[in-house]
């Protein structure tokens, strides 16, 4: 059997001071903790234009690397995300402007064993928006780029401007009434083709496991153990998100640090997706799949503490690739909080013919 846990954090590894010494860390990394930069240099450069301003130098930030779990040893790609967001965000903090849009590319894997190095290049602060391209690296080389653009609050928030949104699914039992993500582990587990004594080690080891750094509640969940253990299904997900406080944050901060705790989350499970009509799971060896791309529009703000039902469905698989959108949604009311959209690696790999 083989199990990977596709989705979250499950235990942290620290990062020296500059990033050049990694060490294990004992303590449980709370989501704010995996999302956070430290700023190395800030060194903006305007010209005399307002409207037109120009960056000719680069700021930069270091973001440690905290482990996927003892299961896997992939850097999970939200953190990426998170942490290029909370940069990018930094630079436009007097500015009064907060993102609504981010294009990202996952350009090679990570390494837990390198801090990661964002560099943000001021390209554009024009009257309504302005534009900042990140790259992340490890030992030098890019790992990651993120396009990001940023809107003036007062038209981000405009209620009179023309609005309209797609529907929220109706009829979708409260996230009160389902399994947090160690319990789902756990009936998979039990559900799980597998021998007892290797049930029984998998739990020892889900039940040594930190907890999970976002609330997340899947309506019908997949069952990720044992490759032999799913049927096919419709490509489509539903799943409650609950996104933690943000507490002595003040305003502008505290808006960056719940989007990016929610570009974090929206990278779970969700490429995934996209395996569901095929009747194959992360479990199985022969499956590779990897994010390409990732991009996120944020319609409104998201509130920390509050249960966002996130709509996940795939809509082509070809190539070797395979696309996923997702809709975010306000539980009280129905707002659509923002739009996800994926692209992805996804194939069997075929057994090599022996010469």
């Amino acid at each position: 059997f083989f199990f990977r846990p596709y989705c979250f954090v499950m235990s942290s590894r620290d990062v020296a001071r500059e990033g050049s010494t990694t060490t294990t860390g004992s303590a449980h990394a709370s989501l704010m903790d995996i999302i956070k930069v430290k700023p190395i240099q800030v060194v903006p450069r305007e010209s005399k234009d307002s409207h037109a301003r120009t960056s000719t130098s680069m700021d930069i930030f270091v973001g440690k690397s905290h482990a996927a779990g003892r299961f896997t040893t992939h850097v999970y790609g939200g953190q990426l995300v998170g942490q290029a967001l909370m940069a990018a965000a930094t630079t436009v903090m007097d500015t009064e402007r907060t993102l609504h849009s981010m294009h990202c590319h996952f350009l090679q894997a990570g390494s837990h064993n390198e801090p990661f190095v964002f560099t943000v290049d001021r390209l554009r602060d024009g009257a309504t928006y302005s534009s900042r391209f990140v790259v992340a690296r490890q030992a030098g080389a890019a790992i990651f780029t993120a396009m990001c653009s940023f809107q003036q609050l007062h038209e981000y928030s405009d209620t009179n401007a023309l609005q309209h949104q797609s529907t929220m699914p109706a009829n979708v039992p409260p996230p009160e009434s389902l399994p947090d993500q160690r319990e789902t582990l756990l009936d998979a587990i039990r559900n799980a083709r597998l021998s007892e004594e290797d049930k029984i080690r998998l739990k020892d080891s889900v039940d040594s496991l930190p907890p999970f750094p976002v609330d997340i509640r899947v309506v019908q969940p997949i069952q990720r153990i044992g490759p032999d253990s799913v049927k096919p299904r419709e490509p489509r997900q539903l799943a409650w998100i609950r996104l933690p406080s943000t507490p002595g944050c003040d305003a502008q901060v505290a808006e960056a640090t719940v989007k990016a705790s929610l570009a974090y989350a929206s990278d779970w499970g969700f490429l995934e997706t996209a395996a569901l009509p095929h009747g194959i799971n992360l479990a199985n060896r022969r499956l590779k799949m990897s994010s390409l791309d990732h991009t996120l529009y944020f319609h409104h703000k998201p509130r920390a503490g509050e249960w966002l039902l996130f709509e996940m469905e795939s809509g082509s698989a070809s190539g070797g690739r395979a696309l996923a959108t997702g809709r975010i949604y306000r539980r009280d009311g129905g707002q659509l909080v923002a739009t996800v959209v994926q692209e992805g690696l996804m194939r069997i790999q075929r057994n090599q013919s022996k010469l």
